[in-house]
């Protein structure tokens, strides 16, 4: 740049003059620069200010800037915040600097596969709303946050905010539920250096079996919308293997989805009576699956999608050397039939916190979600008998609002043999859930009530209910039958404490209630009766490190029941919800 020199009085202000120039031309440079030629307008929420610590404020930052018609798209900024924000003094300390130098920050290229916006494409807020919560819903993301936060002209500059967590995780852990315990130890990284990919080794041991596994999972493979899963376990009574390959409907008005998988899996199965195993047998599986969804278009609030597709199943048994066979013994059998499916599924989302998670914000459906599909299975193409083949689910909201949301869902998977002319292994599941409290309280209400009734279970198949299914006061599948009633009341507390911002606390006073019993009379377990327990529990979930994980510590003392079982029940667990 040539220099320019300016003598005398008059010279020095129109020196002052030019400097004063280059001073606001670098403090606009500093706000974040132009993408137009126009003056440019600044949201008053900057991305600077958001705070994934505090999820109340966050969903108070709404958009407060107008938008031109016709917008369009300009620059996509993107924001990856470290795992603390040294800028907290309460962060500011060596070890959680030394954290945040380790751990490689998120890709900007896999943050970039999530959105469903491109730049340069027309301005659509739901687009930005949904491509919040695709980030979301990915589990080393503490937070996310898509805003508009610039307008020059016809331009909209939209800034991407997101916090990484600490995923590389060795752990040992021990649980305990329905009175058995398991242990378990490994090594998993959710968000391998920074890629988004996920690859887990693990060893676990629980009163079935023990287990070493290996699982590798891609959410967006190569960058695409493409997302792969494999997986491998041996275990000592047999091994496992999966692999999944799926295009899904990645967004709302996405054209088209398609899925490949297959799977195998051997392993030794029991039956339960009262807690205790009284058969045990081998089951050899294998699945292998194709299927094509396309968009039928989309309404005002919804959308509307055809699928096709081919299954395969074969389920064979065998005794196990030295252990009580089922008698019946279940017969071999194979399912291989096409498909055909509908959906339709709104696209109405309400976004809360303190709900199932602890101080994150969540998003739930606020809207109908449904979907059927019905086969036909034929021995001409290779099945053991003749079946049609019917799975149904059906959910929608009842009530979202701040203080209230309740929702329902009920689902059906069967079959029907053509041959016997009647059902095989009906279920049907009606699942009701209420939340009192909101998103502006530290305390709340929860309850769910669940019905389940079956039809015609062949001999590898049970209905449970026990320690490891809602009763937590009892042990693992107490009662069995082909009903199955459940519910539950919480009285949950979520406090604000954030200790060494590393860790959230919560607590809950629990009631439950259920029954398994069998319409024609027959034993169900021990106690026949509903069963009734009452308890209070502990939870505790990091804000740093494994946010999708949550420690349970539930002490339950059972109301009824036989003389045998133990007179409380402590249960420790790792669970995604509260």
């Amino acid at each position: 740049m040539p220099s320019i020199h300016f003598s005398g009085r008059k010279g020095r202000f129109l020196t002052s003059l030019v400097l004063l120039s280059h001073c606001l031309a670098f403090a606009a440079e500093d706000r974040g620069g132009e993408s137009g030629n126009g003056a440019c307008r600044y949201a008053e929420v900057q991305p600077g200010d958001v705070d994934f610590d505090d999820p109340r404020e966050q969903l108070r930052h709404q958009p407060d800037l107008i938008i031109p018609p016709d917008a369009r798209i300009g620059e996509v900024h993107f924001h990856r915040q470290p795992i603390f924000d040294t800028r907290d003094p309460k962060q500011d300390n060596a070890l959680y600097r030394a954290i945040n130098t380790i751990n490689i920050r998120t890709w900007e290229s896999t943050l970039q596969a999530r959105l469903v916006f491109r730049e340069g494409q027309r301005y659509e807020p739901q687009r930005l709303d949904e491509s919040e919560r695709a980030l979301r819903e990915l589990d080393f993301l503490v937070g996310a946050w898509v805003r508009p936060f610039r307008v020059c002209d016809d331009r909209v500059d939209v800034a991407v905010v997101t916090r990484d967590s600490w995923t590389f995780v060795p752990s040992i852990g021990v649980s305990r539920s329905g009175g058995e315990t398991s242990t378990s130890v490994g090594l998993t990284d959710q968000n391998f250096l920074g890629s988004g990919k996920e690859v887990s080794v693990s060893h676990s041991s629980d009163a079935d079996r023990d287990e070493t596994s290996f699982a590798y999972r891609d959410p967006n493979l190569f960058g695409s919308h493409w997302v792969a899963d494999i997986g491998y376990d041996e275990r000592s009574d047999g091994r496992g293997r999966n692999f999944a390959l799926e295009r899904p409907f990645y967004r709302a008005g996405a054209q088209w989805s398609l899925a490949l998988e297959t799977r195998r899996d051997s392993r030794e199965d029991s039956l339960f009576f009262g807690g205790d195993k009284f058969s045990t047998f081998r089951r050899d599986f294998e699945e292998h699956g194709v299927h094509y969804g396309h968009s039928l278009g989309q309404t005002s609030r919804a959308d509307r999608r055809l699928l096709i597709g081919y299954r395969y199943r074969r389920d064979r048994f065998s005794e196990v050397p030295e252990e009580q066979a089922p008698e019946p013994f279940p017969d071999d059998r194979i399912l291989a039939y096409p498909w055909v499916g509908l959906q339709w599924q709104e696209n109405q989302f309400h976004e809360t916190i303190n709900l199932t998670q602890m101080q994150r914000v969540e998003d739930v459906r606020d809207g109908i979600d449904f979907s059927t599909r019905i086969g036909f299975s034929d021995r001409g193409l290779g099945a053991s008998e003749d079946r049609v083949i019917l799975e149904n689910e059906f959910s929608d909201s009842l009530v979202a609002t701040e203080r209230q949301f309740a929702d329902y869902k009920v689902t059906q998977e069967g079959h029907y043999r053509l041959d016997r002319n009647e059902t095989e292994n009906l279920k049907v599941t009606v699942r009701g859930r209420y939340f009192y409290g909101g998103m502006h309280r530290q305390t709340s209400w929860a309850t769910r009530l669940e019905f389940t009734g079956a039809r015609n279970l062949t001999p590898d198949e049970q209905l449970l209910i026990g320690g490891d299914t809602g009763l937590r006061g009892y042990p693992r599948s107490y009662q069995t039958g082909d009903r199955r009633a459940l519910f539950s009341l919480e009285k949950r507390y979520f406090s604000n404490w954030h200790p060494f911002r590393l860790f959230r606390l919560g607590g809950v006073a629990f009631f439950d209630a259920g029954r398994a019993w069998f319409v024609d009379g027959r034993p169900n377990g021990p106690d026949e009766g509903v069963l009734k327990d009452v308890g209070l529990g502990l939870r505790l979930a990091s804000s740093r490190v494994e946010i999708n994980r949550m420690l349970h510590l539930d002490f339950a003392v059972p109301l009824d029941g036989d003389d045998d079982i133990s007179r409380y029940q402590v249960l420790i667990r790792g669970r995604s919800e509260f």
